[in-house]
């Protein structure tokens, strides 16, 4: 018997995320939610939150976080976040040794932020090319002379260690790193989840897929769609549809537009994008071809529908979604 998705699927990793007292509230957040995100029901993290003494923390805002225990946590991770950090504050030297620690066993450490600066007071950082937020590049550099900063970037990965510029450059890096274990449609459809784009290229705004509804009210019409979906490649007449329905042309449009919310030209627009999109990113088809799977006919056809809906080219939009795989 061949085994189940659940069965090929990797095991989550162990994460242990530092929160620190007065930590900055935006940048924990966005590591402490993502990473406690599920997919299609599925746990992709065995996430735990430490204090430097056990104790839960209050953030910057005055918000509690709930902690499962102290820096012994350190010792079973596979991949250590630390989130923030106040500037010009010195670690505690028992988080710098467990910080230690872990890097020389060959956990994973991402300092998003600011705490590129426990990882610098830790030791770990000599002879890497790593990057904090802008506004710390003087403080940083005169503190670390012998640590290459490039602020010029997101995120930088230098063997075990990512590190990133800020709390939206964060989310870009733990996109990345997700991308790494689990693939790039599982990251996407992350960041889709969040609203926001997979990589920090031009023009992504426009990158937020809107779904279709399933299933509508009308069984019939519902037939009609799971038709039409198997078929999108084929060219589709209103009229034999409506026959195909026993219903004039003008009730078949009325039931159409009602059960839908919009004309059959609109819903077929939307669904033949929807699998080029799907095309591009998870199949190496020629544009040509996935023009005529989707039903666009032509490449250029398929060029011009998808630059008026989503304002980038079919090749940019497979660039972006499947870079870094």
């Amino acid at each position: 018997m061949p085994p189940t998705a659940a069965q090929t699927a990797p095991k989550p990793p162990k994460v242990v995320l530092y929160a620190h007292p007065a930590c900055n509230d935006f940048v924990f957040n966005i590591p402490f939610a993502l990473l406690q995100t599920e997919y299609q029901g599925r746990t992709l993290f065995d996430l735990s939150v430490c204090s430097l003494d056990g104790e839960n923390v209050r953030t910057q805002f005055g918000a509690t976080i709930p902690v499962q225990g102290d820096l012994s946590l350190f010792e079973q991770a596979e991949v250590v976040v630390i989130a923030g950090w106040q500037m010009g504050e010195i670690p505690h030297a028992d988080l710098l040794n467990a910080l230690k620690q872990a890097n020389g066993r060959g956990a994973k450490i991402i300092a998003l932020c600011y705490g590129t600066y426990v990882a610098a007071y830790a030791g770990i950082l000599q002879g890497k090319t790593v990057t904090t937020h802008w506004l710390a590049a003087d403080d940083f550099k005169q503190r670390f002379p012998n640590i290459l900063l490039d602020n010029n970037r997101l995120y930088i990965e230098a063997g075990n260690i990512l590190t990133s510029a800020g709390a939206s450059g964060g989310l870009d890096c733990l996109l990345y790193w997700i991308r790494q274990i689990y693939g790039a449609h599982i990251a996407n459809d992350l960041a889709r989840l969040l609203v926001a784009p997979p990589h920090r290229e031009g023009g992504q705004a426009q990158f937020i897929r809107k779904p279709l509804a399933e299933r509508t009210g009308d069984s019939k019409i519902n037939t009609l769609l799971d038709f039409l979906r198997e078929n999108l490649a084929q060219t589709h007449r209103l009229d034999d549809l409506a026959e195909r329905l026993n219903l004039s042309r003008r009730t078949f449009s009325r039931h159409f537009k009602q059960a839908t919310g919009l004309t059959l030209g609109d819903w077929l627009l939307q669904e033949r994008l929807r699998q080029a999109q799907d095309l591009l990113q998870d199949s190496d088809d020629s544009i040509e071809r996935i023009a005529e799977k989707s039903g666009f006919g032509t490449a250029s056809n398929l060029r011009e529908q998808f630059k008026a809906q989503f304002h980038t080219s079919p090749n940019a939009w497979r660039k972006t979604f499947r870079s870094g795989e």
